[in-house]
């Protein structure tokens, strides 16, 4: 991993990904759909394989329809030719809003008395109430003597790990059964020089969306993401994925190792659990905790409009001393207590507007103005905690529009933030330091057996030498 800044000099503004595997518990997130048809059928044997029953299902299913069907044929041999000419029918519908499990079906063709009692069998193994708008939900129909179709099966993907369904006997009852799904754990390794930004970087090479924004979480305590990143810097992610057994991605874990290299200064975080019952954190190589006692910025997606210092004021129309700093957001952006701390004043404040000021120890206090309204619940005496909503961004007090104003106070007087280098959190000590120094060598050796995205981008590049056509 501290190669990345002989890599990343090598390769100059490229940009790549690589991703690999290996063996790893894989922790639980949440997944997209898209927006897709609500339904469509096709004949039985002609579904797409994605839809296909599981081997485990597979026997029930057609050895239950052939006895079905086989016993109507001796029942009434003239109605073999139209068994014949009327084949099992599946069709696929997708859950609307407002849908219920017995809507779905009865939409698509089945009777109210076949839904409900299908719906009655999944019950056991399934909650109808958990469907999602898009879910798909598939439905075979047998054809009946009269002409007519019998709702035969219904299955659904109850979670990513596995599928549910039922299907009737040969008695004419629903039975219910459920498949686990073949899930393959691994690690994602990706890195890229970044021209823009870190987050555009960390998308175009192929990083999911939620591991770039632990990523950016996981640094903001140290890393002014406007000031800091210059064109020419690079990074380095490695994340826990789960593939289907067709090879799609279904699932993202936590970043379990980042690192940014700016402007040749190399961080590295590592995701690690002390078992202290504080649960797990991310550490640098020293066994300090990421976290800080301060946030270096309360607001998400905000832009920094006027820094520390003197300055015009853009109201009064002279230089006045700017003790704080200025993000411009959305009226109604939420803004963060910045660490852990009581609040000691809520309220208008003059020029300052809707005010809050936390007291986080004896020795810094954090203070926000300008805000439209307070949240729920905060009141002067309320205990926060770092992250928690205290208030919504606005221009109340003196303001030319809607910003946050953010001060930190150092024994009662202001400070630029941005100067300010608070301590960790936490600093792992004795057998928990060597613990963590254990963990750190193990998740070192698993990201090198993982192909270096860095090198890899310089094996793709193409021979600038070599004769053109």
């Amino acid at each position: 991993m501290r190669h990345i800044l002989l890599a990343a000099a090598m390769i100059g503004a490229a940009s790549a990904v690589a991703l690999s595997v290996s063996s790893r518990p894989i922790a639980d997130s949440g997944s997209n759909s898209k927006a897709l048809p609500t339904s469509y059928s096709y004949p039985a044997g002609s579904a797409p394989e994605a839809f296909a029953p599981s081997p485990q299902a597979t026997p029930t299913v057609s050895q239950t329809l052939a006895g079905r069907l086989g016993a109507r044929a001796a029942a009434a041999p003239s109605a073999a030719a139209d068994d014949e000419s009327t084949p099992v029918r599946q069709r696929i519908e997708r859950v609307r809003r407002g849908d219920t499990l017995i809507t779905v079906m009865t939409r698509a063709g089945a009777s109210t008395t076949d839904a409900r009692e299908a719906a009655q069998a999944l019950r056991g193994i399934y909650n109808p109430k958990a469907l999602k708008i898009g879910q798909e939900i598939k439905l075979t129909f047998a054809p009946t003597q009269d002409d007519g179709r019998d709702l035969h099966s219904v299955s659904l993907q109850a979670s990513i790990e596995r599928d549910v369904a039922v299907h009737r006997d040969e008695a004419g009852d629903f039975q219910p059964e459920q498949t686990g799904r073949v899930l393959k754990p691994s690690l994602g390794r990706a890195g890229a020089m970044i021209e823009t930004s870190l987050f555009k970087a960390g998308t175009g090479a192929g990083v999911p969306v939620e591991v770039m924004f632990e990523l950016i979480r996981a640094f903001s305590y140290d890393v002014d993401f406007q000031r800091d990143i210059q064109p020419g810097d690079s990074f380095e992610v490695v994340f826990e994925q789960t593939h289907d057994a067709n090879g799609r991605l279904v699932r993202t874990g936590h970043m379990i190792y980042g690192a940014l290299s700016l402007s040749g200064n190399l961080l590295e975080l590592y995701r690690y659990d002390p078992h202290d019952g504080s649960g797990p954190d991310y550490f640098n190589p020293r066994g300090e905790s990421v976290k800080k006692a301060l946030l270096r910025t309360p607001i998400d997606g905000a832009k920094l409009t006027s820094g520390f210092g003197m300055r015009n004021h853009p109201i009064l129309g002279y230089s006045r001393m700017h003790r704080g700093l200025d993000f411009g957001a959305p009226a109604g952006t939420p803004i963060m207590a910045a660490g852990d701390g009581v609040v000691e004043m809520i309220g208008p404040n003059g020029s300052y507007g809707n005010y809050v000021r936390i007291r986080h120890n004896d020795f810094y206090s954090t203070a926000y103005a300008h805000m439209s309204r307070f949240a729920a619940g905060i009141h002067r005496g309320t205990l926060v905690h770092q992250g928690e909503i205290i208030g919504y961004v606005g221009a109340t007090g003196l303001a030319t529009g809607p910003h946050l104003h953010y001060e930190v106070l150092a024994h009662d007087h202001q400070v630029n933030p941005m100067s300010v280098k608070m301590p960790s959190n936490r600093q792992l000590a004795g057998v928990a330091l060597r613990r963590f120094n254990t963990a750190l060598a193990d998740i070192d050796r698993e990201v090198h057996a993982l192909p270096d995205p860095f090198t890899v981008a310089i094996t793709e590049q193409p021979d600038s030498n070599a004769a053109l056509p």
